[in-house]
């Protein structure tokens, strides 16, 4: 576990939230701010069903399969899919560990643009014995995908490459790719002979400008190499229930999908019940609009707030998190200083961040502040309490 994940879990259970200098952990991506949105639906009487209590599909029931596949045709850009493309498992990390079980193998190869989730290596290197190549993208253009970074990460990799992971939108950055960005980006995964896992896991979760448009609308037909990620965990607030999507219009990956889902399927209870939520797409989008609002008014606040305290953002239009630039405030241009000045403002200010270094960048001194799983005022305290410490930094 990463250090930053364990002063959370460990300083969370120990605060008292009548205090104003509290803790508060902005480390974890998590959405806590539509609890009062979905609170009446987790509560009200189930009606469960006798089949969501015994054995059934272990790569998800029939009808939860097929009401992702409406949810997904009117929501993430999923068109012309089918519930035999359709497997459910226990969370997005799942999904990803176990089709990189099935298309690579031990001693292969996944590139993954940075920055980038700190997940993904263990979701491939663990069981899998994978390896993640990184391929760092570049701080002059806000780390935007390149495909010339991606060609010299593969020609540079001690391993081959065996598939691009793509995550749109961006973790931690907050952009939404273009579409001329994603369709470089598989052009040149296909001139390569590579699978290509999307992840869109922040797919709803925008509140700017710039609409998401999924990759699977971008593609001329059915594709055998592109692959889909999505969970209920960001865009619903709902990263305990674990629940992780994938589509593919690859049969035979789907198929062998299906053989190992029986180590990493969903509970039929959790089945029932998200069924019936998305089937609802009255409540569904009603959700998604306010929950977007609420995004956008706390990301406007946060960003705000940061460049107040003299901490450049990085301009976003989605997810639950900015990144800011704290190279300015570094002792020197090193990991070691950026982990002493986050280990500083955790002490001093008794907030948490993600280092940058958890987000395997190509260089220190950005960290990742999440401002979903607090409210805005909270969010706002904090920075407040970061900037104090900054302000005490000689440079």
């Amino acid at each position: 576990m990463d250090e930053y994940f364990a002063e959370d879990a460990q300083r969370q259970g120990a605060s008292d939230p009548n205090d104003p200098e509290r803790f508060v952990g902005l480390a974890i991506a998590e959405n806590k701010l539509v609890w009062d949105l979905l609170e009446p639906r987790f509560n009200a009487p189930r009606g469960i069903e006798q089949w969501s209590i015994g054995y059934d599909d272990f790569a998800g029931s029939q009808r939860f399969r097929t009401a992702i596949v409406s949810f997904a045709a009117a929501h993430l850009g999923y068109h012309d899919s089918d519930p035999d493309s359709i497997v459910v498992l226990a969370g997005a990390g799942t999904i990803l560990e176990t089709l990189s079980y099935v298309i690579g193998d031990p001693g292969e190869g996944i590139l993954v643009p940075t920055p980038s989730y700190a997940g993904y290596w263990a979701d491939i290197e663990t069981r899998d014995a994978m390896t993640v190549v990184p391929a760092h993208m570049e701080p002059d253009t806000d780390f935007r995908l390149d495909t010339d970074v991606l060609e010299a990460a593969y020609t540079s990799s001690p391993v081959p490459i065996r598939a691009l992971l793509i995550t749109n939108p961006v973790y931690p950055t907050g952009q939404i790719l273009t579409n001329k960005e994603v369709d470089h980006a598989i052009g040149w995964a296909r001139s390569r002979g590579l699978h290509i896992f999307m992840n869109e896991i922040y797919a709803l979760s925008t509140f700017g400008n710039t609409p998401f448009i999924s990759a699977r609308s971008l593609l001329d037909g059915p594709a055998q190499d592109v692959h889909f990620v999505w969970a209920f965990s960001k865009d619903f607030g709902m990263s305990g229930l674990r629940v992780g999507i994938l589509q593919s219009d690859n049969e035979s990956v789907i198929a062998a999908v299906r053989e190992i889902a029986y180590w990493g399927s969903v509970s039929g209870d959790t089945q029932h019940f998200l069924a019936s939520l998305i089937e609802d797409d009255v409540f569904v989008t009603a959700y998604l609009a306010k929950m977007r609002l609420r995004l956008k008014e706390s990301h406007q606040r946060t960003s705000v707030a940061m460049k107040q305290a003299g901490i450049p953002v990085i301009d976003s239009n989605a997810g639950l998190f900015v990144l800011g630039d704290f190279r300015g405030f570094l002792t020197e241009q090193s990991w070691q200083a950026e982990h002493n000045l986050w280990r500083r403002i955790l002490d001093e200010a008794n907030v948490n961040l993600t280092p940058g270094a958890s987000c395997h960048l190509g260089m220190p001194g950005y960290m990742r502040v999440c401002f979903a799983r607090e409210p805005a005022t909270t969010v706002e305290g904090a920075i407040e309490r970061i900037a104090q410490v900054l302000d005490s930094i000689e440079r």
